[in-house]
């Protein structure tokens, strides 16, 4: 393996790591799996909760619901709401929707909780996208640093060849100083990339974590299911109506997690990789 290959594995690494977390990040924010629920035939006990007749999502901005038709088919649609606004998010209050039946009310602990999971959530996209975009232009200056290494040395070359002629002499500083520049701007990108991918992480934790709450411990009747297991079968079929509980889904329980966790390995690299402006305190006379 040549020397220059070697030199090139870490920033690609890199930059594959961003690239991975900005799509699973993506994901996350457009999947409606955030949560889900299955939902049984009316005809069967738990007993016989085997397979799911259709199951229901619920993401910050998505909500999946099913209608059974006039022949006795589920038929699904989609529901997509806005991040902010008066009654146009996916959990609003009664007062918003005057509809006390309608599929996005909820309480004002329940609609805080799934409001700051998704403003979490864009937040962390963002940055993350923001990471994966200097990663990229830290790969590119690279590569024009390492062109114009190359070319200090040939110039440099000349210069020992010819050490009394001035314009020699002249250029071989241009192009140090030059190089020195250009050094100095890859530091602070690569300042940039940590600062991003770090608020990217925990912008996607604290998103998590509400959704966590929201989805999994205060939508209804998730309290019930805990009350009522043991109680027997009629009371549980009763307080359960026929489905199961709200439980994670593959985008909060995988993508969100490989988002930032592909964001910190992007970060680690780049670390490694790429230096950090050196700052140095003034001296004291």
């Amino acid at each position: 393996m040549t020397p220059r290959l070697l030199r090139n594995i870490p920033p690609l690494a890199a930059l594959s790591f961003a690239i991975v977390a900005f799509v699973f990040s993506i994901l996350t924010i457009t999947s409606p799996k955030w949560a889900e629920r299955n939902n049984y035939s009316p005809d069967d006990g738990e007993i016989d909760w085997v397979k799911p007749i259709y199951t229901l999502y619920r993401s910050p901005f998505i909500i999946r619901t099913v209608h059974q038709n006039e022949n006795g088919t589920y038929v699904q649609s989609y529901s997509h709401y806005k991040p902010f606004g008066y009654d146009k998010t996916s959990c609003e209050l009664e007062v918003a929707t005057q509809d006390d039946q309608a599929t996005n009310i909820g309480d004002a602990r329940l609609c805080q909780q799934i409001h700051y999971a998704g403003n979490f959530g864009i937040t962390s996209t963002f940055f993350i996208g923001m990471g994966f975009l200097t990663t990229t232009a830290l790969i590119v200056l690279t590569a024009f640093s390492r062109a114009g290494g190359r070319t200090k040395a040939r110039q440099e070359t000349t210069v020992q060849e010819a050490a009394n002629n001035r314009k020699e002499e002249i250029a071989r500083q241009e192009v140090r100083h030059h190089h020195q520049r250009r050094s100095r701007i890859i530091d602070y990108l690569n300042l940039s990339l940590l600062v991003f991918f770090f608020i990217g992480v925990v912008a996607g934790l604290i998103s998590q974590f509400y959704a966590i709450l929201g989805f999994m411990q205060s939508l209804p009747n998730q309290s019930d299911f805990a009350s009522s297991t043991g109680s027997g079968a009629s009371a549980e079929t009763q307080v359960h109506g026929k489905h199961g509980p709200w439980r994670q889904g593959v985008a909060l329980s995988v993508y969100g997690t490989c988002a930032w966790g592909f964001s910190i390995a992007a970060a680690a690299v780049a670390r490694m990789t790429w230096g950090l402006p050196q700052w140095t305190a003034p001296s004291v006379s």
